[in-house]
């Protein structure tokens, strides 16, 4: 277990107090804040204790702060500022780094079954049918013999076709596959952090490619990838994003982590509700 000297325990100390002083002069309870913000009941009461060595990482315990100010309707400035020196003498004493590392990989593409099993099916389906069709055929010339009193012009005029029939049956399936094989378009992420604040994206795109990244002080990431993207915002409060030069609305509370599918046409959060240009 982490050993912090006196001045850190301190510190860390003078901010759980705090918390709890201003909770309980409000006259609410764990619980009750708990119920509205959907934050762990440990995480509060690791807090209240002046415990951070049970404190997820620095971005979303200084959001938990912000929501539990929030909730018990008391200006937050006093206790994030309370929280970031804490937080800074405990790193500074277990010599530890939250901050998440920027990652960049490219995966190697996989094999995209939602295009090739739909167009493998329909290629199935067609063989089938052009067999079908020329079997049914011979069948049908072997079965009905030419009368003999009509004359052969006749009967190679009324005799069917299973060639001809066969690319009939091509021809009206052809658009189905060409419109199954057209790609997603390209999508055209930006993604903005508020001044002041911080937050976590993790993408993913249809061809693998893959990165997480964290965002501090108004900075902002802009992004090109072969949609649909899978997107995570650990800070959904915290975040503008634009898609094809357009500024979506609201994506969430602070602190809150929400998953979501990016096209060129918007934005959907994990859940099938789609998010609005404001």
């Amino acid at each position: 277990m982490v050993e912090l000297n006196e001045k850190d325990e301190r510190a860390c100390a003078v901010f759980g107090a705090r918390l709890r002083e201003v909770r309980e002069g409000v006259g609410m309870r764990l619980d009750d804040i708990v119920a509205e913000t959907k934050v762990s009941k440990t995480i509060f009461r690791s807090m209240e204790a002046g415990d951070f060595t049970r404190l997820p990482e620095r971005v979303f315990s200084r959001s938990f702060v912000a929501q539990y100010a929030r909730t018990i309707g008391v200006d937050g400035a006093e206790l994030l500022s309370l929280f970031d020196r804490a937080w800074a003498e405990y790193e500074a004493a277990t010599n530890s780094r939250t901050d998440l590392a920027v990652l960049d990989e490219v995966v190697k593409p996989s094999i995209h079954w939602r295009f090739w099993f739909p167009v493998t099916v329909g290629l199935v389906i067609i063989v089938g049918a052009t067999v079908a069709i020329l079997r049914g055929s011979a069948s049908m010339d072997g079965e009905l013999a030419r009368d003999p009193r009509r004359s052969g012009v006749q009967n190679a005029t009324e005799t069917p076709s299973p060639v001809i029939e066969a690319a009939a049956v091509a021809a009206t399936r052809s658009p189905v596959i060409e419109s199954e094989a057209a790609a997603d378009p390209m999508v055209e992420l930006t993604v903005t952090v508020r001044p002041g604040e911080e937050c976590w994206i993790h993408y993913r795109d249809r061809e693998g490619m893959t990165g997480q990244h964290l965002l501090t002080k108004g900075e902002t990431l802009p992004l090109t990838l072969a949609g649909p993207v899978k997107l995570t915002v650990g800070n959904a409060g915290a975040v503008e994003v634009q898609v094809g030069g357009r500024t979506l609305g609201e994506l969430g509370l602070p602190g809150q982590v929400i998953h979501t599918e990016v096209t060129h046409d918007g934005l959907t959060l994990h859940g099938g509700s789609g998010v609005e240009p404001s």
